[in-house]
């Protein structure tokens, strides 16, 4: 949706696609992503054979059929012969390994990615993650000299830091809500404190050099797949807002995105030899992406009073006219603007249900007609497994519960 609502050509979703995913661990993402969508083939690499025994355990009990899992090294995957991928992913990985692994990542990246195909990669970003950059080299260092696993060392580690975060005084007294920012940390699972912070080669990037160094792959950024960061009203100052319409290029406006939210972490949206939508390709797209309602949208509430759209004052009725229309049936952007009769161009009107869809209240559906062919089952697993999430066939996606 992303890619398209910017006015760019993306991968054919109502013909059969191929998707990879980079650093997989143990296949939740893809497996959610797989069930929600069948007519993709979803391929997720691994070097830690365990991480893939549970990923592989999970496909013998969904029983879903369009995923494989490869164990290699991404050196030895860059020399596997296959077939070039319509989407790439690589979530929680770049900020993560060597610069050498990089750089591979980034071969992988160039042989395997079709033209108009999509790669996202998430990394810890300047400047939000600048301030951890010493707090991550104590907790590693300390758990060099701690016994047991990674995740108790990851667990005692964060404890020392925040016990030097008490006292409030250097990094503690300049960056006043730091202390905050380790204590929700150390709410988080154990496991997961240990693969942010105890990397030897972590590293936060800046935008600017993330996009440049893409760029000369032929991957042009169109935006962020969080969608928040691309409704730079509802996210940025309206001082800001003006200061970006006067910079000619991309990396500028992005670094100084990232000043102004103190990014924390990005989620990049890159086309490979990016091209833009015709007339009559930007035509079906308003007319063909239909949009149907979430379970958690506000239904006969006042949305003013609600905690994410609430403070878009002059959009309140409209947002609360398409939750009603969408509550009947599945509408595209141009049925949308028919029926609500606002003076708005079918552009405005896609930024709107932005907005909702970034608030969890509406969602794309599925280009074609998809069978329920493993919803039942992979909801039924992630239930056994107490993971949170529920995945939707008719959306193409999974949401949290």
């Amino acid at each position: 949706m992303i890619v398209q609502s910017k006015g760019f050509c993306a991968p054919n979703l109502v013909k059969p696609y191929r998707y990879l995913e980079l650093g997989c661990a143990m296949g939740i993402h893809l497996h959610l992503t797989a069930a929600a969508n069948p007519l993709g083939h979803f391929i997720g690499v691994d070097f830690n054979q365990q991480q893939l025994m549970v990923a592989q355990e999970g496909l013998e009990i969904t029983e879903i059929d369009n995923i494989e899992f490869i164990q290699a090294s991404f050196e030895e995957f860059l020399n596997y012969e296959l077939e070039p991928f319509d989407f790439i992913v690589t979530h929680g990985v770049w900020s993560w390994i060597s610069p050498e692994n990089q750089n591979i990542v980034a071969k992988i990246i160039d042989k395997l990615l079709k033209k108009d195909g999509v790669l996202y990669c998430s990394y810890m970003s300047h400047p939000g993650a600048t301030s951890l950059i010493s707090v991550q080299k104590l907790m590693l260092e300390t758990s060099k000299n701690l016994q047991g696993d990674s995740a108790s060392k990851a667990v005692q580690s964060l404890n020392l830091v925040r016990q030097i975060g008490a006292a409030k005084s250097g990094l503690f007294e300049k960056i006043s809500g730091l202390n905050q920012e380790l204590s929700e940390l150390a709410q988080d699972k154990p496991n997961y404190i240990a693969h942010d912070f105890l990397s030897e080669h972590w590293q936060p990037q800046h935008s600017a050099d993330m996009i440049q160094r893409f760029g000369e792959l032929g991957l042009s950024y169109v935006g962020g797949a969080g969608i928040i960061e691309n409704l730079d009203k509802l996210s940025l100052p309206p001082e800001v807002q003006k200061i970006l319409k006067t910079l000619p290029l991309i990396t500028l406006q992005e670094t100084v995105k990232d000043i102004a939210r103190y990014t924390l972490q990005r989620q990049d949206i890159y086309v490979k030899d990016r091209t833009q939508l015709n007339k009559q390709q930007l035509e079906n797209y308003y007319s063909t992406v239909k949009f149907g309602i979430l379970p958690s949208a506000p239904l006969g509430k006042d949305l003013s009073l609600d905690p994410k759209v609430g403070r878009i004052k002059d959009a309140i009725k409209l947002f609360e006219q398409i939750l009603v229309l969408l509550d009947k049936q599945v509408l595209s952007t141009l049925e949308l603007s028919n029926r609500l009769k606002h003076n708005l161009s079918l552009k405005q009107l896609t930024e709107i249900l932005l907005v909702l869809v970034w608030a969890g209240y509406i969602h794309p559906c599925q280009h074609s007609e998809t069978k329920l062919k493993f919803e039942k089952a992979m909801n039924k697993w992630m239930l056994d497994q107490q993971l949170g999430w529920s995945c939707l066939t008719k959306y193409g996606t999974a949401i949290q519960i």
